[in-house]
């Protein structure tokens, strides 16, 4: 069932504070209770919690913040459900047309990575960015500085923060090369090598230097554009004059690159792009070899946190969208822990780790799934938290003198009875009454929501449905659904006499208009005339009343507000009310109002 999350109360009352949010967290609740509205407070809990404090009050300013977090990928949002897979999750093959130049354009299969490998990419490449320039999502481009090996250019080129390649005799490579007889009667695949070196290669991408067709020797940044030198140093062979600024971020590494690149190792070109890699993937391999930078300021700066929620976890198969990720996600396997866990991933053949500044926020609806039918797996690893329906957030909510609140908390009661707390209706179905109290709305509300719900709750079942709404109670004229003798007497005649339980269940479209219907849902001896006022109280401009279910109405100037809560904090101040109780620290609208009404009672004469 869908439901107007979007209009529920906020609930960052109860989010606790950052430094104790659990790395997982799944909000689990009945349908309706504001899981999905809630993840906003979450998440803004985690990422920015000197906000959420400043603007608690203000939704439109936290929703806000909450978007922009989310266009600056520092959080991620996805739905499970049926179809939902590790391929989507983790990451799958997709096919895809090579269109390189060195390609013949057939159709290849290429590692896609899913939604979490690419939050955890980010959260750990954020992390390790040393302010050296490396760009978001860079190149990684391998390299051999005269060939394989130590030589002089190699270590002239690590010493002095530059990478060189020859082919010297082509001239500057900015300028036009048509007529270039020595460039012409090279290889297209050194033309791809000079093109990739001097103009595709862009400031902030990765060059791997190698050492040898299986080994890494050096890693860098590309720190700026490319330049033609004429007169190499001495220590460099003479046709190196193509050149690249470049920060050596590692040095004699001696690292194997099959892990990285499904097995295979370099091939002759000098230059090319590392398809097969990312900044993300090397920096875990770099983490998990124990690797080091070569100086210090380079030492990877605390990470930012990511949040990725998850909606509708429970509609998921867990177990084959987590795969291997259900045993990294626990804390204590997490990067830097003491048991930290290194995975090889199936289909790329590359070491994955979880970073520690990964947070997971789920949401659960229990009205699909049960905690107990949940992956035991899942539920080891996950902090849950309940989230229940709120019938005080509707305190004040009156259509046509029929308290909506009490009409939720009745409804709830039978429902558990009946079925389990799992199963109640939550309180932002009736939320949209705030701004438009009419029995015309409570009559849509009802109709296409809660009706339907019922329905699916008790599997058709109308006997326990007519229960949750008292129609075995009413007269007839307000029953929603009753059982018709009448007709079945029309259709057999007198003379059959058909079983109680199999007579049709009747659906009364006259009772959805008629307040008399929903009263009857709280007490079928309740009528319009006996909603009165038990109790009223002026403090001008307003007057405080308490209406026989005990919900207490505020009204300016005849017109009731919604919600009451705020301005009845407001007169409580300023008669000295306390509004704070030492067994709740929200204050109920109902025990609030009622101690407003004594303090005006105790000092005016209005009856």
């Amino acid at each position: 069932m869908t439901t107007p999350d979007a209009e529920i109360q906020s609930v960052s009352a109860n989010v606790t504070n950052p430094a104790r949010q659990p790395l997982n967290q799944i909000l689990y609740g009945p349908p309706g209770t504001g899981k999905t509205y809630a993840t906003v407070d979450v998440a803004l809990e985690i990422l920015a919690p000197e906000f959420l404090n400043v603007h608690r009050d203000n939704r439109a300013m936290l929703k806000k913040r909450f978007d922009d977090l989310v266009r600056d990928k520092s959080v991620r949002f996805v739905t499970f459900h049926q179809s939902f897979s590790y391929e989507d999750f983790v990451e799958g093959l997709r096919a895809v047309s090579d269109d390189d130049d060195d390609s013949d354009g057939t159709l290849k299969y290429k590692v896609e990575p899913g939604v979490f490998k690419r939050i955890c990419e980010d959260a750990r490449t954020e992390g390790v960015e040393p302010g050296t320039g490396i760009r978001s999502n860079p190149r990684i481009w391998k390299i051999s500085i005269k060939g394989t090996g130590p030589s002089k250019t190699l270590t002239y080129c690590l010493t002095h923060g530059e990478a060189r390649i020859g082919w010297g005799e082509t001239g500057d490579l900015t300028t036009s090369l048509k007529d270039n007889q020595y460039y012409n009667k090279l290889s297209a695949s050194d033309h791809g090598t000079l093109r990739y070196f001097s103009t595709e290669m862009v400031p902030g991408d990765i060059l791997l230097c190698i050492h040898s067709s299986e080994t890494i020797n050096a890693i860098g940044v590309v720190k700026g554009p490319y330049r033609f030198d004429p007169h190499p140093p001495n220590e460099v062979v003479a046709d190196y004059n193509h050149v690249r600024p470049v920060e050596w971020l590692y040095r004699d590494l001696n690292l194997s690159i099959l892990p990285l690149n499904d097995g295979k190792q370099f091939v002759q070109k000098t230059v090319y792009a590392m398809k097969r890699l990312s900044w993300g993937d090397l920096i875990t391999y770099l983490t998990s070899s124990g690797a080091l930078p070569i100086k210090e300021g380079l030492e990877p700066k605390k990470s930012k946190p990511h949040v990725l929620v998850i909606d509708e976890i429970n509609r998921g198969n867990v177990s084959r969208i987590f795969g291997e990720l259900i045993t990294l996600i626990e804390p204590s396997k997490r990067e830097g822990a003491p048991e930290a866990l290194i995975v090889e991933l199936p289909y790329s053949k590359k070491p994955f780790s979880v970073p520690d500044n990964i947070y997971l926020v789920g949401t659960m609806n229990t009205a699909d799934r049960s905690l107990a039918g949940l992956d035991i797996a899942l539920r080891r690893r996950f902090v849950f938290r309940e989230m229940l329906p709120q019938p005080s957030l509707l305190d004040g909510i009156v259509v046509d003198g029929l308290d909506i609140a009490e009409l939720l908390r009745v409804m709830n009661q039978r429902i558990e009875a009946l079925l389990d707390r799992n199963h109640c209706l939550g309180h932002a179905y009736f939320l949209p009454l705030r701004n438009n109290a009419q029995l015309a709305h409570l009559e849509a509300i009802f109709r296409r929501q809660i009706l339907p719900l019922l329905q699916e709750y008790f599997f058709d079942d109308w006997q326990r449905i007519q229960w949750v709404l008292n129609d075995q109670r009413k007269k007839t004229e307000y029953c929603f659904v009753y059982q018709s003798k009448q007709e079945m007497q029309t259709l057999f005649g007198d003379n059959v006499d058909l079983p109680a339980s199999d007579l049709p269940w009747v659906l009364n479209e006259e009772a959805f208009d008629q307040i008399e219907a929903y009263i009857g849902i709280i007490d079928h001896n309740m009528s319009v005339a006996t909603l009165s006022v038990v109790r009223e109280a002026n403090h001008p401009p307003f007057t405080i009343r308490q209406l026989p279910s005990g919900t207490i109405q505020v009204l300016r100037d005849g017109t009731p507000l919604v919600p009451a809560l705020p301005e009845l904090r407001r007169i409580a101040d300023q008669l000295g009310v306390p509004h704070t109780f030492p067994h709740r620290t929200v204050p109920n609208t109902r025990e609030l109002g009622r101690k407003v009404i004594d303090a005006i009672k105790g000092t005016s004469t209005v009856p």
